[in-house]
């Protein structure tokens, strides 16, 4: 982020740190606030985890398209909501926090702060007909310069919260900012593979019909610690995504809980034997319905399997990336190199520059092309997955980034 925006953003942390402590000073007074009342019953209705897609005005008549995240929680012990989004515009990172609150049964008040402006904003409105408009004036008495804010549902998994403006005492509005919420859905599942081993993973969906990617972690990792800040990324980008906790893993890479390893009567297992887990993974999207395309991702001992799924489903899956493919003498009979002239699927097969000391990274990536498919050295990487997180790189991942969403877009 830019130096101006941390200027910016620094009135966004007084007004959290404001209203942490209103929270407090009502919890240490015992107050007991009644919320129920039908303006907070449909504010409720926003609360979650959203993909959102902008359209932002730019300039008068000239529209840009951009996307983010939004998360939206109840705040002030229920007598509201707010809404943490972070996204682009401009060209740059942008974030806004936002409070709601309804103080009866149609009034409701906001109060705004974005980093693309820097400044505090109040707005009252009302709610009716399951609609909610809010106004802002520049001048209260003479309100000719004047925004208004309109939230409306389309169905209970998708909602438009647009902006616009007015320079005429309201009589004629311009639209500054369109933004369309999709309810990204979380949900636990478990998959029982062949050998009936229970995989624990997580599901996160945007709609069955919008492509889905399968993630897998390296050894000694776990999914929810791997791909932290790796899932947020690609729901943005318009993906599902299953990860799942393979019974190769643990906590020892980034911290976290390997499920399913936990809950193992039998230990012992080497890299190849996890994968069933992936094999039924790919099939608990095939039953299930998700009909988009469907693209596997392997990190490390993981991205060897990944190509083996990739090679012995080619009806099921549409692409696969490979980071950091292991080639030791554990995975003998299923490293990557021995599927790369047989694969029929686009691959991606990605390394940080680091590893190309080694002979044998070196002759994996010379067969991979050989073989014509596409292949990455990232200058600047660590081992697997991980070469897209910028804490684990220290430094930019934007080029890494770019690789691979190119790759993505070119499987649609």
């Amino acid at each position: 982020m830019k130096s101006s925006h941390s200027s910016s953003l620094k009135p966004l942390v007084t007004c959290i740190m404001i209203l942490f402590a209103t929270s407090l000073i009502a919890q240490s007074n015992n107050e007991k606030y009644t919320c129920e009342n039908s303006a907070n019953t449909f504010l409720e209705k926003t609360l979650g985890n959203w993909r959102v897609i902008t359209k932002d005005r730019t300039s008068p008549g000239v529209y840009e398209s951009n996307y983010g995240t939004s998360t939206i929680t109840q705040s002030i012990e229920g007598c509201g909501i707010k809404e943490s989004y972070r996204g682009t515009y401009r060209n740059k990172v942008y974030a806004r926090e936002v409070v709601i609150t309804g103080s009866d049964s149609s009034r409701v008040q906001m109060s705004a702060l974005d980093s693309e402006h820097g400044s505090f904003s109040i707005l009252n409105g009302t709610v009716e007909d399951s609609k909610m408009t809010l106004y802002w004036y520049r001048d209260i008495q003479k309100k000719r310069l004047q925004s208004k804010y309109k939230l409306e549902f389309k169905d209970e998994s998708t909602f438009e919260f647009s902006s616009f403006l007015s320079t005429d005492y309201g009589e004629n509005w311009a639209l500054t900012h369109q933004r369309i919420y999709h309810k990204i859905k979380h949900e636990e599942v478990t998959i029982v593979t062949k050998d009936s081993i229970k995989v624990f993973g997580d599901l996160y969906t945007i709609d069955k019909k919008s492509p889905t990617i399968l993630l897998f972690h390296q050894g000694g990792s776990n999914s929810r610690a791997e791909y932290k800040t790796i899932i947020p990324k690609l729901n943005n980008e318009g993906y599902n995504v299953l990860s799942i906790d393979q019974r190769v893993g643990g906590s020892y890479f980034y911290g976290g809980h390997n499920r399913t390893v936990a809950r193992l009567e039998k230990r012992g297992y080497n890299y190849c034997d996890a994968y069933p887990d992936m094999e039924a993974t790919l099939d608990y999207l095939v039953e299930n319905g998700y009909n988009g395309k469907r693209i596997a991702w392997g990190s490390s001992y993981s991205a060897s399997l990944a190509v083996k799924l990739a090679n012995n489903n080619p009806n099921k899956l549409d692409g696969v990336l490979a980071f950091s493919p292991a080639s030791g003498d554990q995975l003998a009979e299923c490293r990557a190199d021995n599927y790369f002239k047989t694969l029929k699927l686009p691959l991606l097969l990605l390394r940080p520059k680091s590893e190309m000391q080694r002979d044998r990274s070196v002759q994996q990536i010379s067969l991979a092309k050989d073989s014509g498919h596409k292949t990455y050295v990232a200058e600047n990487g660590v081992h697997g997955s991980s070469m897209l997180v910028k804490d684990r790189v220290e430094g930019s991942t934007s080029k890494q980034w770019n690789v691979v969403l190119n790759f993505l877009n070119e499987l649609q």
